[in-house]
């Protein structure tokens, strides 16, 4: 399906929809825009900053656009949305890249690209918590966020450690929560929580829990032109260093050259 037919097979699908609204405001009908999925703030891969959209996830969008021609165009909608599949299937937008877990049930319902970044989870508590551990939660309310790979592992977890899972929209709901005491601590995607933490003194990140998930972006089930050309923008940016410095960038850190799969 070449991207014309993509995005006019994407508006006809839209028709009935309650995502009809947001994809008629998106671009995702125009050859010029590609638009991209996401849920903010999700440092460091995806956050405002001085107005503008900013993080590994956008500089990367920003390099697949490039590379097709295309201006970006950032549609912010809830996450569960997104990693369902429905908004890209919708036709609300092009492309999500949301810090996306690549999962079984994620690739059945989505076109996903290779893993372009390895992951784990994180245990955050506010600062002076007494928890330490996963064992240290009994009793205690645990924030996810709605849709994500740690809200799964926090409910398959749940009876172990006798805690109960409250689910929050974003990353930014999460540690409001966890700063007003409404909720005693948070098990979320490692990498965000990083970043997050560096900037905030009432929280403190108390257990890395190892899931060794791996990120990928994700486009419409059967849009296979658009998965090549994802496919081909990392492999062009693995081989020529420019991931590299954009994992050092944003991550902090040297990129060893191994995802960890």
């Amino acid at each position: 399906m070449n991207i014309s037919t993509r995005r006019a097979a994407a508006a006809l699908a839209l028709i009935g929809t309650g995502l009809a609204a947001a994809a008629c405001t998106s671009g995702a009908e125009d050859d010029a825009t590609l638009t991209v999925c996401t849920n903010v703030p999700f440092e460091p891969f995806e956050f405002e900053q001085d107005g503008e959209y900013a993080g590994f996830d956008i500089d990367l969008m920003n390099l697949l656009a490039e590379r097709l021609d295309q201006e970006v165009e950032i549609v912010e909608i809830g996450f569960e949305s997104i990693s369902s599949g429905e908004a890209l299937n919708a036709g609300t937008c092009d492309i999500a890249a949301a810090g996306l877990t690549i999962t079984e049930e994620r690739q059945a319902a989505m076109g996903m690209s290779q893993a372009y970044y390895r992951a784990d989870q994180a245990l955050v508590v506010p600062s002076g918590s007494a928890v330490a551990t996963l064992d240290d939660l009994g009793g205690l309310q645990v924030a996810v966020q709605s849709g994500s790979t740690g809200e799964a592992y926090a409910n398959d977890n749940a009876e172990q450690y006798g805690y109960e899972v409250v689910a929050f929209e974003s990353m930014g709901d999460i540690a409001s929560a966890l700063t007003a005491g409404s909720v005693g601590a948070s098990i979320a995607d490692l990498a965000t929580w990083q970043q997050m933490v560096e900037t905030a003194t009432d929280l403190s990140l108390v257990q890395t829990i190892e899931t060794a998930e791996h990120y990928g972006f994700a486009v419409q089930k059967d849009d296979t032109e658009l998965l090549d050309e994802v496919n081909a923008m990392l492999d062009e940016i693995f081989a020529d260093g420019t991931y590299a410095e954009l994992y050092e960038k944003w991550i902090g850190e040297p990129y060893t050259g191994d995802l960890g799969q």
